[in-house]
Order: structure tokens, then sequence, then C-alpha cells
């Protein structure tokens, strides 16, 4: 068996998964959710920068592009930095939509994470050596995000007390993953970490 076959099961492994979990949390399917993420996080985007990001056949972006108009969690605007393409942006409703379902994926990603235990940086940094490769191959734009190289260190925090209880596990990835998004939104304004989280 060759590695584009292990990424196709990979890929059905995690459409399936992700599929099971969203669904009920706020109707969105994998596919949208990764959609949805895309516009919030690197969006506004013309949709050819999307297939150039994705490698989505152009006609896939277009019928997604219109099927979220009908649902009014995308809208299409002019872009202003040529005046004859089009910018895809999440409306409001969209945005909401995708905060609903986020809740859920990050339990999800939680789970995954602990079954992978501290391989998981090393696991990402292959990836993106094979999506560098894949991308380099298929002569497609960089993705528009980076994780460490050399993740032997980077994003690792030293602990030296005693065990942590699940609970508490579970309590620390969700005070550092609402770190990461008050980051991510530009707010800076989060708690002492001295200072116990209520």
């Amino acid at each position: 068996m060759s590695l584009l076959f292990d990424l196709w099961l990979v890929n059905h492994l995690i459409s399936g998964a992700l599929d099971d979990v969203l669904v009920d949390a706020g109707g969105l399917s994998g596919e949208d959710f990764g959609f949805y993420s895309l516009l919030r996080r690197f969006g506004p985007a013309t949709p050819t920068q999307v297939v150039r990001w994705t490698a989505m056949r152009p006609t896939t972006v277009s019928t997604l592009a219109r099927r979220l108009q009908q649902r009014g969690h995308v809208e299409q605007r002019p872009n202003p930095a040529d005046g004859r393409s089009r910018l895809l942006v999440l409306t409001p409703a969209g945005e909401a939509a995708h905060a609903t379902t986020a809740e859920t994926f990050l339990a999800a990603t939680r789970t995954l994470a602990a079954a992978l235990g501290p391989d998981e940086p090393r696991q990402r940094a292959a990836l993106q050596r094979l999506d560098t490769a894949l991308r380099e191959v298929g002569g497609l734009d960089p993705r528009p995000y980076a994780v460490p190289d050399d993740p032997g260190t980077a994003g690792r925090l030293t602990y030296d007390g005693p065990p942590l209880t699940a609970a508490e596990e579970a309590h620390v990835r969700t005070y550092i993953d609402f770190v990461r998004s008050r980051r991510r939104e530009g707010t800076h304004d989060v708690p002492d970490p001295g200072h116990p989280v209520s």
C-alpha cells in the first residue's frame, strides 16, 4: 500500500468522525465546519484563493458557497482589490453557527489529543511537511498558517507538581483553548494565570 492510500483512509476516518460529532451540535458537516473555519480565520477570501488553499475543485467551492448563501451563512461582496472578483464572507449568522459547533469540535480534538498524548506536536509537524510536499507537487499556495517545525520544545509547558486528575487536565486544556482564542481575536485581557480560573 502507498502513502496516498494511507491518506485516503485517514481522510475518510476524519470525515466520518467529524460528521458524527458535529451534525448534532449545529447541523454542520465536517466539510462545512472546515469551510466556515477557513473563512472565519483567514477570510474574506475569493473562491480562487479558497481553491489554492484547499485544492477543492472550483465547481465544488461554487456549489458550497451557494448552499451556504441559501442558509444565510455566507455572502459575496465585491473585491476592492480588483473590482472584478468576489469575496466570500461569513455573515453574523454564519459566525454564530460556527461558534456553536466549535465547542463540540474542540471537545473532539481534546479527545484525539489525549489519544495521541505527547506525540501530537510531532504528528502535526510531520503532517505539515507532507502538506508542503503535496502543495509543491500540485502548484498550490502555502497553507495559510504554520505549526512549529521542531516541536521538541515549542509550545511545551513544564509542570513539576503532582499528576493532574482527568477533570483537572480537561480544565487546563479548556483554559488554554480560551487563551488561544482570545489571542486570535486580538484580545489580551485574559485572567491572571496566577489566580484560579472560575
